[in-house]
């Protein structure tokens, strides 16, 4: 595995959302390539659930609710110099346009978008990001496709990916990679949340390859994250199951 092009020895990986669903399978997944991994989530006790379940050693906990500049700024502060990052915190809500508040609008930005972005300028301005590092954003299906209800959802996940662009390129001659990750429905925690709207099973439903686990979008991101993906960047890879083509959604 030293030389597979997918493994991850010798690099330092901060993963966002690392309590639980698809941040916790990454983190996972990262320490048995052989990363060290920085965990990060607002749940104390869950974060330490992920540590207890990691391969290998020198992993650590950084805790804070990344919606907040002084949690961001100590975050950065206390990181080692990173060979990858997983941005994988997020809240989703389905609501339809007619009933849009300015407070779903601002909690959705403001997770979704704001932390992740304003943390990336923070790592970049303090040179927290290696050369030839690469920066994975868990994005959403729904930034493509935009389905009934998620309008500030959807357009607030596509914002995200058109930034995510512009870092890539500004930073490319330094080797720095920054991609997104947009998956369908996954059987996670967030999901779980909007049952009362949309059940698991009726998503399942209509995928052609079925059910999709946090595991599955795991793969890619350390797949974006391994030197076997240098050559990729400013790009969306879609983890859907095949839903993308149906005309229902």
């Amino acid at each position: 595995m030293n030389d597979s092009p997918f493994g991850l020895q010798n690099k330092i990986i901060l993963v966002t959302g690392a309590s639980s669903g698809i941040g916790r399978a990454a983190a996972l997944l990262c320490s048995e390539l052989g990363a060290t991994v920085v965990l990060c989530g607002r749940d104390m006790d869950r974060l330490n659930a992920t540590l207890t379940s990691l391969s290998g050693t020198g992993h650590t906990i950084i805790p804070g609710d990344l919606i907040n500049a002084e949690a961001r700024h100590a975050l950065v502060d206390a990181v080692p110099p990173l060979d990858g990052c997983v941005f994988s915190a997020g809240v989703a809500a389905l609501v339809p346009m007619r009933m849009v508040s300015e407070q779903h609008l601002h909690a959705m930005f403001s997770v979704n978008y704001e932390a992740p972005v304003m943390l990336t300028q923070r790592l970049l301005s303090k040179k927290k990001i290696n050369n030839d590092a690469s920066l994975v954003f868990v994005t959403a299906r729904a930034e493509h496709f935009s389905p009934i209800a998620t309008g500030i959802y959807s357009g607030v996940k596509a914002a995200l990916t058109a930034t995510v662009r512009t870092i890539a390129l500004e930073h490319a001659k330094q080797g720095i990679r920054a991609n997104c990750i947009s998956p369908g429905y996954v059987d996670t925690p967030m999901l779980e949340k909007l049952q009362g709207v949309s059940s698991i099973e009726s998503k399942v439903d209509l995928v052609p390859l079925g059910a999709i686990e946090a595991t599955d979008i795991a793969n890619g991101i350390a797949y974006l994250l391994a030197p076997a993906s240098r050559w990729v960047t400013r790009s969306s890879l879609v983890i859907d199951g095949g839903l993308s083509l149906r005309a229902r959604g």
